[in-house]
């Protein structure tokens, strides 16, 4: 008999937004595995051809992603479930989501749940539920996939603190600022600091011209008396 709650849920949903097109609640599933899941499809931080695996906790357990150009399928298995037949189950879903949906169709889609009447993920993880049935060189390798797992997962701590990737965006893009008005007050102070010295400059040659003056007039003057007298 397969263990229950190794495939806990599944979703297919559009990369751009997170809009979740099918989704499939197995034995296991929770309400915090569908938020986690929910918060990772949304962050807008996903790219095209990005595949992930991350370890959440015992009670949610693993999660694992693979996005195409248009659209992302991602699963929560339980946290022993291997790496290897998780992938599988992935491409076995999409091998179905390209027969039987188009991108235009993905891209065009205004509400969630849209294509929830293709069976293609109940069947894909009813299938998978029992790993031994589906790979049994998969299953003597399950500790080995564990391990690995578990490494990826050190990847993205932020899920184990609670903290969302719209929130290390938000840093990211508080320092980028702080580093354009850095800058920018740079630059002020730089063209305050000529203009100062110019001014100084333009005084103390001034002064200069001043200072000759005083000096040459009284010669220049008391020269030309002298010639007129001579």
């Amino acid at each position: 008999m397969a263990a229950e709650g190794n495939i806990r849920f599944a979703v297919f949903a559009r990369l751009s937004d997170g809009l979740a097109l099918a989704t499939f609640k197995g034995r296991g599933a929770t309400a915090s595995a569908v938020e986690t899941t929910n918060k990772v499809l949304k962050s807008g931080n996903l790219k095209p051809k990005a595949q992930l695996t991350v370890t959440i906790d015992q009670t949610i357990g693993t999660l694992h992603l693979a996005a195409g150009d248009v659209d992302v399928i991602a699963v929560i298995t339980s946290p022993d479930y291997p790496r290897r037949s998780a992938f599988q189950l992935l491409e076995e879903i999409r091998a179905k989501v390209d027969g039987s949906i188009t991108p235009e169709e993905v891209t065009r889609a205004t509400k969630a749940g849209e294509h929830a009447k293709h069976a293609f993920l109940r069947e894909a993880c009813l299938r998978f539920e029992d790993v031994a049935e589906v790979d049994k060189i998969t299953a003597v390798g399950a500790q080995v996939d564990e391990v690995k797992a578990v490494m990826e997962g050190n990847i993205n701590k932020m899920l184990d603190n609670a903290e969302t990737v719209n929130a290390v965006e938000d840093k990211s893009e508080l320092l980028r600022a702080g580093a354009q008005q850095f800058q920018k007050r740079s630059d002020h102070v730089r063209r305050m600091m000529w203009w100062r010295l110019f001014k100084i400059k333009l005084i103390f040659g001034t002064l200069v011209l001043v200072v000759l003056g005083y000096i040459l007039i009284p010669i220049i003057i008391e020269q030309t008396a002298k010639d007129d007298d001579a």
